[in-house]
């Protein structure tokens, strides 16, 4: 018994590898033009490439980078929550359904980090204090992109409510928060430290895996003590009564 049910899980984590493994290369096909104009940027030498270059990496990161990413999330949490079967064509479901407030969060995000990066660079030699407020902004900016793909692959929410949601779950449960960034960072700091190769076929999956993981965690025990706080005033109510 002991034996069949380790054969059992092992045959239920190799599918689920696989089918992350699937989702990632087909992740990675929609964003070749992101991916070509990092890699230009990484390897070019005239700085009149970079005016060039940098304004195209603006533009491809709303229309493909984030849609992409919010539809990976979405898989990945009917995975981790076994939703039945997935399929490539789950991925292209969620790709398609959730374009256009991808693309709109999208906008909004890449605008914010361009605008932090440049205070990021005029700042480094003025003030190291203005410095320093702009590279808080721009963890903040990270934790809440993390948690907003999270939010749209879980609840069918407006955008707004999900940015309100967002923020208070940021300043309440910092800890998470930054853990959660941490756990993304590290994953994409080991990978890249194995190989480009590993880095490119495994880190998108298993950082959107890892982020999504530590949000359900989180989600479960916040309904939880949500619970236990309301059976808390049911019993009061009962008692004065």
């Amino acid at each position: 018994m002991a034996k069949r049910k380790f054969y059992f899980t092992l045959y239920e984590l190799s599918d689920k590898l696989t089918t992350l493994f699937l989702f990632n290369l087909f992740w990675l096909m929609l964003n070749i033009p992101v991916i070509l104009l990092v890699t230009q940027l990484l390897v070019v030498t005239q700085l009149s490439s970079y005016y060039i270059l940098g304004p195209l990496l603006v533009l491809t990161l709303p229309v493909f980078f984030y849609p992409s990413t919010q539809a990976l999330f979405c898989v990945v949490r009917d995975l981790i929550l076994d939703q039945g079967s997935l399929t490539l064509k789950s991925f292209w479901t969620y790709f398609r359904t959730n374009y256009k407030e991808s693309l709109m969060t999208g906008i909004m995000f890449t605008g914010g980090f361009v605008g932090v990066c440049t205070g990021l660079f005029y700042s480094w030699s003025m003030s190291f204090v203005v410095f320093t407020l702009f590279l808080v902004l721009l963890f903040y900016i990270l934790i809440m992109m993390i948690q907003l793909f999270s939010f749209q692959a879980h609840f069918n929410m407006p955008i707004w409510w999900k940015l309100k949601r967002i923020h208070q779950l940021v300043f309440a449960k910092i800890f998470y928060s930054i853990s959660s960034l941490l756990a993304v960072s590290l994953i994409l700091y080991a990978t890249l430290e194995m190989s480009l190769f590993v880095f490119v076929l495994a880190a998108p999956a298993a950082s959107v895996y890892s982020a999504f993981f530590l949000f359900k965690a989180q989600y479960n025990k916040i309904m939880r003590l949500s619970k236990q706080n309301s059976k808390r005033l049911d019993t009061s109510k009962i008692l004065e009564v």
